[in-house]
């Protein structure tokens, strides 16, 4: 800006709108461009006001510590004269005072001399001033602090929270925050969250909180076992800390959390949105703030073998976890090593060491949002475990069952033990024997051994889809053979015949393998007491394999498969009971038999044998086997609308689930519970609860695109109904690309979800946003009324941001949409908000047409059509009312300007404006209102006590328009005939309406 092509006038709207701009460098630059066009002007008053905006601009920035240089300017302009600084400004200068004395601390270059100077100086001119103490005691204790001078700082703390709260003090939540970092600091966390509780609950709060606050609660809650409150604090306050470069500090606390909590992948993102900061020139200590959480991000991941991982990029390149960590603690160590220097202590150095020793907090606490999966050998390991302590590693511990001595022996005993009987848990033992035998060889001398974990091996390329488990269960069925152990061979044979189906096989080559198989199982000693059970599985694996292989899906293929499986149970249901009996494979069938059930629309057939799939496992002493078909119960039964009956069929999956290990099986248990309570009212927090641990088992079974979009939509939706928007949105915006990919109703449903949790945070722009993409979706849709729906939403949010012109054009497509539809009250709703938008607009004519065709929109019977009457004639009166007042204003602001023109001699022509409202044509308005307002007044009546509010808001409009008419006594005489009414009904409604109308009534007998 160059002064001598702007006027003082441009300068200060300028400053205006600069204060208005985001934070950050180019805020700060254009700070700096205008205290250097104040001063070209010569206006004192404007350079001060420049001044004060340069160092506003600094301390929400990362270049704090520039603001010493203009704050010295403004001390000259005080000392020359304090009298040119009117009583706002002389507030404003000596608050700053408390800015630049901690921004000194910020600094490692500011000497320790320098800054008790500083300190001595703020005191005097408070004393000076009449200021209390509190502020300076403050400074000073943020500076021992710093130091580490740990009497100083006690007897500061001691003295800066007796002192009088004054008009100097930090504002309320700044000095809970200050306070509680103090407690902290000496390992007091519960006293700490104790002192922080007012900003975490929102009773104290100011521009920058609770944003720090939450990030500085999070390690201490995670301590002291909080898990809920410290996933909702990170969500919450990073939003809020979320690209805003004077609260580095806190994305360094929120990546430090990520790094302690199991949420490696997440940090990294984290770190990747903020990576630009790293090599930036601003505040040192901002700086090493952030270094220090992104420090224990990389650690960690070096230490569970991601250092060979790319980061982000550092230095203009990209950079690997290893050498990012391995130049970032280089660095952070000299900053620590400058403000050591200063202090004359170790105090920051030892901080740092302190943060960077720390171990894992808890195995994995899961948040709920969608985090991209570390790649790499390690990365089955990391967030696969539920919330709990983590051992002395930071890893999970073993899974739960007996567990004999660590030996060999031992554990390859209780495995087998555990798979005859279909135990999950014997996987988990597989998997440790698999990891000792690796670093042992203790299976070479052992055939049988070698066989298991080959089995074990092929089971898991199996459930992984992979290609090469048709192989390894061949080698697998040699193997038994070989080690003495026909009964497993044949088994391994059934499932080379599945292995093949899902590889696609030729038919005639699976129906091969079949044949060999079963003459494998039948072939058994007729005393191998698994004989049995293999001839039964070998059977159903047949009917399963006919139902896939042939080309037969109408109704008589269905019938068949019926058929078949019904012949399964009936031959195989007396060997229920033994001894490995058979209840799985019959409880399967029966599962089978429910799905064909409900194809052909006998729900209650399905029902009872989805219980009764149930009842075989937890009588056969295998309640896990029953977990499955109870969730699909519940599915089945929330689908019928029996909620309570579902919830009980769910939580009793979720309580037979206990001893299941599976991800993939774990996850859809509690997305049933989750979908069930958050149909019913009340219950959408606990919804939230398995929701969340739905999204984390979808996410360790590699499934966070698929159903575990879906469980994050579920659990965004119950979050949003318990008013915690802010987690909600985060959680949805991390799935919302995984949503779209669902197709149109669960995108639309994701879109509508995030708008509405948007609207709740007060951003109606993002929300219109989100409707108009929704709508764009539903358009083509058979049925208009969703696409009417949500183009009334983003209307309304587009209204609310302050876009009219948008606002008009999306009420007038959601109107053609209402009338298509053929929604009388949804379409007099959106006539009357797009006639109050043409108010705003200055077209009062078209605001009364459309009000017209609202009223003939509803002008059939029934309640809810009344009421939207009622509702129409009081805002047609309103409107009437509005526009007379505005006449009123301009007519008198015309009368000033005749009146200045004609002191300057320009008196205007007749005829060039339009007349004022004479008295008569006013008259006319305000009776043909109060006629209206009648009508709304019977409407309302009408419909009861339930329209109370609504009629108590018209008989008062009603009387003061009565009162302008010169009509008093009538009015007084409308509002007594309606307080007696209100009096009569003795309700909770009643009673809130009573002072308005009592109030109103005495005002007009005043003025009578």
């Amino acid at each position: 800006m160059t002064t001598a092509e702007h006027s003082p006038e441009d300068v200060r709207r300028a400053l205006w709108e600069n204060d208005s701009a985001p934070n950050g460098l180019l805020r700060n630059a254009r700070a700096e461009e205008l205290v250097a066009a104040a001063e070209s002007t010569g206006d004192r008053a404007l350079l001060r006001q420049a001044l004060f905006g340069l160092i506003r601009a600094y301390e929400y920035s990362t270049e704090r510590g520039k603001m010493l240089v203009p704050f010295a300017r403004l001390m000259q302009e005080w000392d020359r004269d304090p009298s040119a600084f009117d009583a706002g400004d002389t507030h404003t200068f000596h608050w700053m005072f408390k800015w630049v004395s901690s921004g000194m601390l910020t600094l490692p270059e500011i000497p320790l001399a320098t800054m008790e100077q500083w300190l001595a100086e703020m005191e005097r001119r408070y004393r000076v001033a009449g200021h209390s103490e509190r502020a300076v005691r403050q400074a000073e204790f943020e500076l021992s602090e710093v130091t580490g001078d740990t009497a100083r700082t006690a007897r500061a703390f001691a003295a800066w929270t007796a002192a009088e709260r004054d008009r100097m003090a930090n504002c309320h939540a700044c000095e809970l925050n200050d306070q509680g970092a103090y407690w902290l600091s000496r390992g007091q966390d519960d006293k700490a969250l104790r002192t922080w509780a007012p900003v975490l609950d929102g009773e104290s709060r100011c521009m920058e909180e609770p944003h720090r606050v939450l990030a500085k609660s999070l390690l201490p809650l995670v301590r002291t076992g909080r898990l809920d409150e410290a996933r909702a604090n990170h969500l919450r306050g990073y939003r809020m800390a979320r690209g805003n470069e004077s609260l580095l500090p806190s994305i360094g606390r929120h990546i430090e959390f990520c790094a302690l909590t199991g949420n490696e992948g997440r940090g990294l993102e984290i770190l990747s949105e903020h990576a630009a900061h790293l090599t930036s020139d601003g505040n040192p200590w901002a700086r090493l703030e952030l270094f220090t959480g992104t420090l224990v991000l990389l650690r960690r991941l070096v230490a569970l073998g991601f250092g060979g991982q790319p980061a982000v990029a550092y230095a203009g390149r990209q950079r690997t976890v290893r050498e990012l960590h391995d130049l970032l603690d280089a660095e952070a160590a000299a900053i620590a090593a400058r403000f050591d220097a200063r202090n004359g202590s170790d105090v920051t150095s030892g901080r740092l060491r302190r943060s960077l020793e720390q171990k894992p907090l808890v195995a994995a606490l899961p948040l709920g949002v969608r985090a991209a999966r570390l790649a790499g050998p390690a990365a089955a390991s990391v967030g696969a475990g539920a919330a709990g302590p983590a051992d002395g590693n930071g890893e999970a511990g073993p899974a739960g069952g007996d567990r004999e001595a660590d030996t060999l022996p031992g554990l390859v005993a209780e495995a087998r033990r555990l798979r005859s009987l279909g135990h999950p848990r014997a996987a988990v033992l597989w998997d440790r024997i698999e990891a000792l035998v690796a670093r042992t060889g203790g299976a070479a001398s052992d055939p049988l051994l070698a066989a298991d974990l080959l089995d074990h091996r092929a089971l898991r390329a199996g459930r992984g889809g992979e290609p090469s488990a048709r192989e390894l269960f061949e080698r697998v069925a040699a193997a038994y053979r070989a080690a003495g152990e026909p009964s497993r061979a044949a088994l391994a044979d059934l499932r080379v015949v599945s292995a093949a189906v899902h590889a696609g096989a030729e038919p005639e080559e699976i129906r091969d393998l079949l044949a060999t198989a079963t003459a494998a199982a039948h072939a058994l000693d007729p005393e191998e007491p698994t004989r049995t059970r293999r001839a039964a599985t070998a059977a159903l694996t047949r009917i399963k394999v006919e139902a896939m292989l042939s080309h037969d899906h109408d109704d008589h293929g269905a019938t068949r498969l019926g058929s078949d499986l019904t012949a399964f149970v009936e031959q195989f249901a007396q060997h229920a009971n033994e001894d490995g009996g058979l209840d799985d494979l019959l409880a399967e069938a029966d599962r089978m038999r429910a799905d064909l059930a409900w194809q052909a629309g006998d729900p209650d057939t399905a029902e009872g044998l989805l219980s009764l799939a149930a009842q075989r496992a937890v009588a056969s002493g295998h309640p896990w086997d029953a977990a499955e078909p109870m969730a699909r119960r519940a599915r089945l039964l929330m689908r019928l609308g029996r909620f309570a009956e579902a919830e009980e069929a769910a939580r009793g999956a979720l309580a037979h689930s206990a001893e299941l290990v599976d991800p993939g099986e774990l996850a859809p248990i509690r997305l049933t519970l989750a979908e069930v309570l958050y149909q019913q009212d009340g219950k959408e927090a606990e919804a939230a609860d398995y929701a969340l641990e739905a999204a984390h088992w979808y996410d360790a079974a590699g499934d966070s695109a698929g159903a575990g979009a879906y469980a994050r939509l579920v659990l965004a939706q119950a979050l949003g109904e318990t008013g915690r928007a802010a987690e909600a949105a985060e959680v949805l915006e991390s799935a919302l690309p995984d949503l779209l990919e669902h197709g149109d109703e669960q995108a639309v449903r994701a879109r509508d979800t995030l708008a509405r949790n948007l609207r709740a945070l007060g951003d109606r722009r993002a929300a219109a946003e989100q409707y108009l993409l929704a709508a764009e979706v539903a358009k083509g849709w058979e049925h208009a009324g969703p696409h009417a729906q949500l183009a009334t939403l983003a209307a309304e949010c587009l209204s609310g941001a302050g876009l009219r012109d948008e606002a008009v054009a999306a009420y007038r497509r959601a109107v053609e949409l209402w009338e298509s539809v053929g929604q009388p009250v949804a379409l007099a709703r959106a006539l009357r908000s797009l006639a109050w938008l043409e108010v705003q607009g200055g077209d009062a004519d078209t605001a009364k047409e459309l009000m017209a065709r609202a009223l003939a929109a509803v002008g059939g019977e029934g309640a809810e059509q009344l009421a939207e009457r009622a509702r129409t004639w009081s805002q047609t009166a309103e409107l009437l009312l509005g526009e007379l007042d505005r006449q009123h204003e301009d007519d008198a602001y015309e009368d000033d300007a005749v009146e200045d023109d004609a002191h300057q001699g320009a008196g205007r022509r007749d005829g060039d404006e339009d007349e004022p409202v004479g008295a008569a044509a006013a008259a006319s308005v305000r009776q043909e209102a109060v006629r209206l307002l009648e009508q709304a007044d019977a409407a309302f009546a009408a419909l009861g006590p339930g329209a109370l509010d609504e009629r108590t808001r018209c008989a008062v409009q009603a009387a003061w328009t009565e009162h302008e008419l010169g009509r008093a006594g009538a009015a007084a005489d409308r509002l007594r005939a309606l307080i007696s009414e209100v009096r009569a009904l003795d309700t909770e409604e009643a009673r809130s309406c009573l002072p308005q109308l009592e109030h109103t009534l005495a005002q007009l007998e005043r003025q009578d």
